[in-house]
């Protein structure tokens, strides 16, 4: 079973109203705190390909249920990743089969403060995430 962290403390409209990059950037980091190590699913098969730094990420379903455990040393990877995580863990593949992660995060207005490679790694999670969840085909996957 892979360790759920609690990312309650998350809240997307708090990160939508900072009124500017400095206080979402400390709200990603804070919230990248609430990510623990997992040293269980460092894993060749669970590292994501195409971020810079190792991040790795492990699908497991409960029931209906789907969760992802990430692992990074970056907060801000954590952060990141949290982000994406609160909107998916616990919920069935009805409830994901709508979700549009990236269409979040334009929302949040994120990717022009990321720098290429973050937002490279962010786009690596994204993928890895709907890979597990919606379980689509790579044609669907690379569609935008």
């Amino acid at each position: 079973m892979i360790p759920r962290d609690d990312l309650s403390q998350i809240n997307l409209d708090e990160l939508k109203a900072a009124i500017n990059w400095q206080q979402q950037y400390k709200l990603i980091i804070q919230w990248g705190k609430l990510i623990q190590p997992k040293a269980d699913i460092r894993l060749p098969t669970n590292l994501i390909k195409g971020c810079e730094i190792p991040v790795w990420l492990a699908h497991e379903q409960q029931g209906e249920q789907h969760y992802l455990g990430f692992d990074s040393d970056s907060s801000v990877m954590n952060g990141l990743a949290a982000l994406l995580l609160v909107q998916v863990n616990g919920k069935t593949r009805t409830e994901l089969a709508g979700l549009d992660l990236q269409h979040a995060l334009r929302v949040l207005g994120l990717e022009k403060h990321l720098t290429p490679s973050r937002n490279n790694g962010l786009q690596a999670i994204i993928a890895q995430i709907e890979e597990c969840y919606l379980q689509r085909s790579p044609a669907q996957h690379h569609r935008q």
